[in-house]
């Protein structure tokens, strides 16, 4: 689910991370949603140069050797909690399976930094809001629901 890369980029992204230092990308999955969408959002990944920290938005190895990215929602000695914006279930990764971290983007067609204030507030209210997602998710389905059999 959580799936951006696949399993036939394995290899050309760590390649690229260290050949070049950043790999470039369009996203695929759902997992990080409402900020990226699959097939319109490209994301740049960079080698985490300095220590990683709660809210980065990092690029790992799953344990079925295909790559994953997700944020970071507390670090631990020797491993980091992760959850996607979209899902409900932590994951913890150890933090050699890191190899990149998200340092820009490009979403609906405009160019973003994760060092911008709105990102960052962003990172946070969504951090925040997770214990109500769920019924958010909830509400919105059913006022679709509503919407669709009262407008067609």
């Amino acid at each position: 689910m959580g799936n951006i890369f696949s399993a036939d980029e394995v290899g050309i992204i760590e390649n690229e991370l260290e050949l070049h230092g950043s790999y470039a990308s369009t996203t695929r999955g759902i997992s990080m949603r409402p900020l990226f969408k699959t097939g319109r959002d490209m994301v740049i990944i960079k080698k985490p140069q300095e220590p990683l920290k709660k809210y980065d938005v990092v690029l790992y190895t799953g344990t079925s050797n295909k790559y994953t990215m997700h944020r970071i929602i507390a670090v631990k000695e020797d491993h980091y909690v992760i959850r996607g914006d979209n899902t409900y279930k932590k994951e913890y990764v150890k933090k050699d399976r890191v190899i990149g971290i998200l340092t820009e983007f490009n979403r609906k067609g405009k160019h973003h930094t994760v060092t911008e204030r709105s990102y960052k507030i962003y990172s946070r209210i969504w951090h925040y809001i997770y214990p109500v997602r769920h019924f958010l998710h909830a509400c919105c389905r059913f006022a679709s629901r509503i919407y669709h059999k009262i407008f067609g």
